[in-house]
């Protein structure tokens, strides 16, 4: 895309400021950071290197000093510690629940955020991910060690890290059904070699990955039918996949992906904005737009136990692969861990640093689990202790967030305008992992 004017300001604060912050910044200080680039019609000679043509960055220029998402911060007017301390002053965090954080506070136990168990490998910044709604950042899925797909526009994109290229693996832009609205992706899946998408309208898309054909269906016709979120699991009886629907129009549903027909239907009192299956498919950890969530049987939906503690809406929810441990994200900047031994109180709560929890995995072999802000950070917590952490620091809004099957790889979308990326991180072997230890 060109750009006729020789620079353009770029501001990451979109929130309502003060005149005056702590310390000594102030709001002019703020107001007067701007990105200036060179014409990219003039001769390249005379540009510094810039991310209007960079197209990526590798393990090496990380380790020369150049930033994971290729941002020229010696072409700025303000150092990027400078920036972190005022984008950590300035950002304001999405509530629906406006309530007091002092004593969810108290609950939150310190973790040492010092650990590395995922080196910076690759950042693609041809490729990036796009966000219909706010509060929903299930956007990335890796079905591979090198397979990675992403939302981009009304499409659906699949990245290879080993060719380095990109296609489209589903194209909903063309007014392929019989619809009047054009199909907003809020969210989708990918596994077991079937792609299926949600819209915002409370339709679906879904194709296999082996086959050109497209089909699309309804999965609520309710005036408030976001598709929240989707996952793609093995059924109860094993062999099949099926998908795990979570929508606004209060209700979890299992659709078989072989017929696209609908085998069950759990009712709630609120929007269901994500359900996870635990391991052994028995029972569905359910959260929403309440700020209890619930664990319902799978058989008939019956309440098992109420998940309790969090002071807002919880848009996040896994189970540890062994089936002992449950985790909750949360607007309230927390995730709740609770013991399926005990479910009446959460053992451990964990806090983010800048917003909403608004994605949350495990690892397939459960040793950490991932949790991302809508902003800036993703932290990996060792999963057996939750003592330790590592934190990647990002600018910008987090799309989604994804290990590879095989936990050796860590995929992150970042949806920022300008520095918008897709980040690859490989896990550190052992035997560097006990040497950090000692």
């Amino acid at each position: 895309m060109l750009i006729d004017r020789s620079y353009f300001k770029l501001f990451f604060f979109f929130c309502a400021m003060p005149d005056s912050l702590d310390g000594d910044i102030t709001k002019n200080e703020i107001m007067n950071l701007q990105i200036e680039w060179s014409n990219p019609e003039s001769n390249l000679s005379e540009q510094k290197r810039s991310p209007l043509w960079l197209r990526e960055v590798t393990s090496k220029d990380a380790e020369n000093g150049m930033d994971v998402q290729g941002i020229t911060w010696d072409t700025l007017n303000v150092s990027r510690q400078r920036y972190r301390e005022l984008r950590l002053m300035d950002y304001k965090n999405y509530e629906n629940v406006q309530k007091s954080h002092d004593e969810i506070k108290k609950e939150i136990k310190p973790v040492r955020t010092n650990a590395q168990f995922y080196n910076f490998k690759y950042t693609t910044l041809s490729h990036k991910c796009s966000i219909v709604h706010f509060q929903l950042r299930n956007l990335l899925w890796s079905t591979g060690r090198n397979d990675i797909f992403y939302t981009h526009s009304s499409r659906i994109g699949h990245w290879n890290s080993i060719m380095k290229n990109s296609d489209v693996a589903l194209d909903l832009s063309l007014n392929n059904r019989n619809a009047e609205t054009i199909f907003e992706i809020s969210t989708f899946a990918c596994k077991d070699n079937y792609l299926l998408v949600g819209g915002l309208y409370g339709e679906f898309a879904c194709r296999r990955i082996d086959a050109d054909p497209i089909q699309f269906g309804t999965i609520t016709t309710d005036a408030n039918g976001i598709t929240n979120h989707m996952d793609i699991i093995e059924s109860r009886t094993g062999g099949a996949a099926v998908a795990v629907i979570s929508s606004n129009d209060k209700k979890s549903r299992i659709m078989d992906l072989a017929t696209l027909r609908f085998t069950d239907t759990y009712d709630f009192q609120w929007p269901v904005n994500c359900t996870s299956v635990s391991p052994n498919k028995d029972l569905l950890c359910v959260v929403g737009d309440d700020t209890d969530s619930v664990v319902v049987s799978a058989d008939s939906g019956k309440p098992i136990a109420t998940l309790k503690g969090h002071i807002d809406f919880s848009f996040a929810c896994c189970w540890s692969p062994d089936g002992k441990i449950i985790a909750t994200g949360n607007q309230d900047k927390t995730t709740r861990l609770y013991d399926t031994r005990n479910m009446s109180k959460a053992f451990n709560v964990l806090g983010a640093r800048i917003g909403a929890v608004r994605s949350l995995h495990f690892s397939e072999d459960g040793r950490y689990l991932a949790m991302a802000e809508p902003a800036d950070f993703v932290h990996i917590f060792d999963a057996h202790t939750f003592e330790r952490s590592q934190v990647i620091d990002l600018f910008g809004e987090i799309a989604g967030v994804t290990f590879t099957p095989d936990a050796e790889g860590l995929y992150i979308a970042n949806a920022d305008e300008n520095y918008g990326c897709i980040l690859e991180y490989e896990r550190i072997s052992p035997i560097n992992h006990y040497t950090e230890l000692i």
